[in-house]
């Protein structure tokens, strides 16, 4: 008998829930971070919020959210997929290259991220959608930095990294704001 790498037991079938539950909630968080809300609030709602969360709990989500956001052609959030990190590129937006996205539009984004990230806080923090809030919070950190507010994009990485003291994008942003780094965006 030739022994089989493949494994099925229960463990496996449920090892990755959170970037299932991430995968499938990107299209609505994606619609929740650029939909347009009311004029001089966030205007998010706690379902759009819990999106935003959950969606926030896998970097490869994350990273998508990133690229979309900053996509000049502003996709339609159902067009929106997960990262791939073996055959997708890096979205340049991640460094600060490529065209400079719409600033209203990042902005947006960002607020809506940190009000997510506020309203976890304010329901009961739980630590099981923790990953996700600091996710989010680090998506809204990178926003802050994409738009040139470092203390702002700060603020908000050191507040993903205690609320999740590994997230790597946070940590990417917190390292980018002090050693001084800023985009370089591509004027349009």
């Amino acid at each position: 008998m030739i022994p089989s790498t493949a494994r099925s037991d229960h463990e496996t079938a449920v090892r990755f829930p959170r970037e299932i539950a991430a995968a499938v909630t990107l299209p609505a968080a994606a619609a929740a971070l650029v939909a347009v809300g009311t004029v001089g609030t966030v205007g998010l709602t706690p379902a759009a919020a819990t999106a935003i969360v959950t969606a926030c709990g896998a970097l490869a989500t994350r990273m998508a959210l990133v690229g979309f956001v900053a996509d000049v052609d502003a996709p339609a959030p159902r067009s929106i997929r997960s990262f791939d990190p073996f055959d997708d590129a890096v979205p340049p937006a991640l460094l600060g290259f490529g065209p400079e996205p719409p600033r209203d539009r990042v902005r947006t984004a960002g607020d809506r991220c940190a009000e997510s990230w506020r309203m976890w806080r304010a329901d009961d923090g739980s630590p099981d959608a923790a990953t996700g809030a600091a996710g989010a919070l680090a998506v809204g950190a990178w926003c802050a930095w994409a738009l040139g507010s470092s203390a702002r994009a700060e603020t908000r990485s050191r507040y993903a990294l205690e609320t999740r003291p590994d997230d790597p994008l946070a940590g990417l942003v917190l390292r980018s704001v002090l050693a001084d780094s800023r985009p370089s965006w591509e004027r349009r």
